[in-house]
């Protein structure tokens, strides 16, 4: 597959990342992005490894669409309205072509900006994240990017398939909006009296999923009903063979007692040993680990999660590696440089195939 990036933000670059990583050819055509979005410094050190990286010479209008013309996909990220996708798709009918805006190329809003906070405001994910009764918070890093992002891989991926087996291409108009409204399930948007419902349970949901402090820091135990009779067992308390906690719809009405016991046997253990324990009695449970621990841990390392990355200035770093592990991937290397006045020379060779 040759694909297209029109240097943008984090979504579009994440986006050809995975498909770099699974086999595609990549050309990301830096300097005529949408700067809606950017990438950081250790944004670019992850998503650019694996592609080509060119500048468009004396006429980039045309060698932008000779080297759109010969690609099978372009992959483009930012407000609408900056590129011509229909005259595009109309000199190369098998295009894919997947645009990603705040909001949509068509509706009300379509011209408005949205960063990551933006983004997860107006999706309604906010509306789940932080304690009740306080103000709504947004998670760490920029995990609405990166939502978008996966949503424009997977649409093209479907969208490529399509275009394979009937020689017609799409044009896939991704919302960053839409992306996160669509991710809520069952606490999608809920209102009572036209006002929004109250859906924020902060780190506790119910005792027995939930994140309680350990010896160490930090764990979770998130239990479905199955798994509830293993973690009684194992916090050992026999009031727990008491009818009103063993069964679920009486359970209920004793949360807040059931959580001490949870917490009182939380808090004697580690970390470590929690997550030993639930391996042998089949009870999920989980330690809260730092960045630093999640690198410094075997976990990762031998499911081969990491790939490593050489910076300009020489430095051997690690970052997240395939997401999917059955399929072939060709992650990590060096962080390329930029190649002026290559796009002509690309599209020859892309035609010659």
């Amino acid at each position: 597959m040759r694909v297209v990036e029109l240097a943008g933000g984090s979504p579009a670059a994440y986006c050809t990342h995975l498909l770099a990583g699974y086999g595609a050819e990549v050309v990301r055509v830096e300097g005529h992005g949408d700067q809606t979005w950017t990438l950081s410094e250790d944004e670019a050190i992850y998503l650019l490894p694996g592609k080509d990286r060119i500048a468009l010479g004396e006429d980039p209008v045309g060698e932008l669409g000779q080297l759109v013309a010969a690609a099978d996909a372009v992959v483009a990220d930012g407000l609408p309205g900056r590129y011509d996708v229909p005259a595009w798709r109309q000199a190369n009918p098998a295009l894919v072509a997947v645009t990603i805006a705040p909001f949509g190329q068509t509706g009300p809003d379509r011209h408005q900006r949205a960063d990551d906070l933006i983004a997860f405001a107006a999706g309604g994910t906010m509306s789940l994240t932080g304690d009740p009764g306080s103000t709504p918070l947004i998670t760490g890093g920029s995990q609405a990017m990166y939502f978008a992002g996966l949503h424009a891989f997977s649409a093209l991926l479907a969208a490529y398939y399509g275009s394979v087996i009937h020689g017609e291409g799409a044009w896939v108009d991704l919302s960053l909006q839409e992306c996160l409204a669509g991710a809520l399930e069952l606490y999608g948007p809920a209102a009572a009296n036209g006002e929004p419902a109250a859906l924020r349970f902060g780190n506790y949901h119910r005792a027995v999923w939930a994140v309680y402090p350990c010896a160490d820091g930090y764990a979770g135990v998130f239990c479905l009903e199955r798994q509830v009779p293993a973690l009684f067992a194992l916090i050992g308390d026999p009031v727990l063979r008491e009818e009103r906690f063993r069964d679920p719809l009486q359970r209920q009405a004793h949360d807040e007692e059931l959580s001490a016991y949870v917490l009182s046997f939380m808090i004697e253990h580690t970390g470590d040993e929690l997550t030993r324990l639930g391996a042998e009695h089949r009870i999920p449970f989980g330690k809260v680990r730092t960045p630093a621990e999640l690198i410094a841990g075997h976990a990762l390392h031998e499911r081969g999660f990491f790939d490593h990355v050489t910076t300009s200035d020489g430095h051997v770093l690690p970052v997240p590696g395939r997401p999917f592990i059955p399929f072939d991937w060709s992650g990590g290397g060096a962080v390329p440089a930029v190649q002026p006045a290559m796009a002509t020379t690309v599209a020859q060779r892309w035609q010659s195939r």
